[in-house]
């Protein structure tokens, strides 16, 4: 089975010409899905498992498939190692290398960035890719991810119906005194306690705990750290594990774990040249 995409989205994407639209690149990110995902049914034993990430790098300027991990798995292993095999999978690679680079392209991440991408299948039917090597959530956080999510939605609502937040026009960030000040007119008018959680890349779609940052002052990894210490099951490997690819929204999933477990009110996102800073929020009130 080929990829038969009818045009290149790196090139389509990178042209002056023009640029694509967001319906043209969702169209074309379902085409390539729906072809790779019959693939991947087909030929190696995707309802079997639940995700495999596709690890890509480039030889020569072409993409080449480096390596292939497969987790999740829901039905019979010895099929799914039949269908991995050298022999195998061998001449689907290419495929899978051109698919990845493909939707990198149509994500606007660079593949050496990313190294390669996910590809989960839905319980639906379908699936669904997100770019750099997901690994499967950890069973503990995966079990609260709706709770968690519900809560952390609630806290920021709250807040924003308090002290309406989105309505001022600056807010300044101290991250060595842990302050968030948000002004209107030219005067403070909300305070906050905001320590730094993580930061997420949107360039490697990386994210990384805040007490691991050795860019950043001592103060502020500790204050950083002792916030994922704060968690105290560490069976989620995803708190033990300084930096790791992911996607955003398991990033504010794991802001809001911090939150509930450290007593937080909310967390402020906050967006830099290089991504996302995730800050918790305690103490907050009028200025």
């Amino acid at each position: 089975m080929s990829l038969s995409v009818h045009r290149n989205p790196t090139e389509a994407i990178s042209s002056g010409k023009r640029i694509m639209d967001h319906g043209e690149k969702t169209r074309m990110r379902s085409e390539i899905l729906d072809e790779v995902g019959q693939l991947l049914r087909e030929q190696l034993a995707a309802d079997e498992w639940g995700r495999i990430l596709v690890e890509v790098v480039r030889q020569g300027g072409e993409p080449v498939v480096a390596g292939i991990d497969v987790e999740d798995i829901v039905g019979d292993e010895a099929r799914v190692d039949a269908a991995f095999a050298d022999e195998a999978a061998g001449p689907l690679l290419p495929v899978l290398a051109k698919a990845t680079e493909a939707l990198c392209a149509l994500e606007e991440v660079d593949l050496d960035d990313v190294r390669g991408g996910t590809f989960l299948r839905r319980r639906a039917g379908g699936f669904v890719w997100l770019p750099g090597l997901v690994r499967l959530p950890s069973a503990t956080l995966e079990g609260e991810w709706e709770a968690l999510k519900a809560a952390l939605d609630a806290q920021n609502a709250a807040l924003n119906s308090r002290f309406a937040l989105g309505a001022h026009d600056r807010y300044d960030v101290d991250l060595e005194k842990q302050t968030l000040v948000f002004s209107a007119g030219g005067q403070p008018r909300v305070l906050a306690r905001a320590t730094l959680i993580a930061t997420f890349s949107q360039s490697s779609r990386v994210w990384a705990w805040g007490g691991y940052n050795k860019s950043l002052s001592a103060t502020v990894r500790e204050a950083s750290a002792a916030l994922a210490d704060g968690v105290a099951e560490r069976d989620i490997w995803e708190v033990t594990t300084p930096l790791f690819p992911t996607d955003e929204a398991t990033a504010w999933v794991l802001a809001a774990l911090v939150s509930d477990r450290c007593g937080g009110e909310g967390v402020y996102r906050t967006p830099t040249a290089n991504g996302l800073v995730f800050l918790l929020l305690r103490d907050v009130r009028e200025a």
